[in-house]
């Protein structure tokens, strides 16, 4: 399951779009990488198998030499997979045979060269990052088209409106999103190293 859904997104915030306009636009996923860099953090579990793997694409399946059960991994899983030559990030368990998981329909696999050592995860989304990540598609869909670069601020009358820093400003904000919403994701956050 992605960071938030459409669904999630039109009832957590006042979007002009339909669920299936949301889909269309694949906001989602641009939200759920950049909530991935601005936190530097994937959202693994302690769930995970270093190992060979083969990819099959024609088959949609990642096989490995020890019983994935074992490990704890069930259908309906979400999982990101790390290392590899062409299958890294987010993919959909649909079943698990004791060596063979076959990815979800909307989840695919590339062949690539066998046995490298590869790092599958489960992940697990904290419940209200979803609040968060429909905050940000709603952004992105309906603010962000309004709002005119390096403008921080705009007053007309008495009203007065004030925006995260233009990009490229020495306190902008992470892809420009509202302040609000980047110290939102702060307790999701890991320390960069050098």
């Amino acid at each position: 399951m992605p960071i938030c859904t459409a669904t999630n997104v039109t009832v957590f915030t006042d979007i002009s779009a339909s669920a299936g306009t949301i889909i269309d636009t694949g906001l989602i996923g641009i939200v759920q990488d950049r909530v991935n860099t601005i936190c530097n953090n994937y959202f693994l579990t302690d769930m995970y198998i270093d190992s060979g793997v083969t990819f099959s694409a024609t088959a949609g399946t990642i096989t490995i030499g020890t019983d994935w059960s074992t490990f704890g991994f069930q259908a309906g899983d979400e999982i990101y997979i790390y290392n590899s030559y062409r299958n890294d990030g987010y993919k959909i368990i649909g079943s698990v045979t004791s060596t063979v998981l076959t990815l979800a329909s909307g989840s695919s696999a590339i062949a690539e060269l066998a046995g490298r050592l590869i790092r599958i995860a489960v992940v697990k989304w904290p419940i209200s990052i979803n609040y968060i990540a429909s905050q940000m598609v709603k952004y992105d869909y309906d603010d962000r088209p309004s709002k005119s670069i390096g403008v921080t601020s705009r007053t007309l009358g008495p009203y007065s409106e004030s925006f995260g820093s233009a990009t490229g400003a020495s306190n902008a904000t992470p892809f420009g999103y509202p302040q609000e919403l980047v110290d939102a994701l702060s307790q999701f956050t890991f320390a960069r190293t050098a």
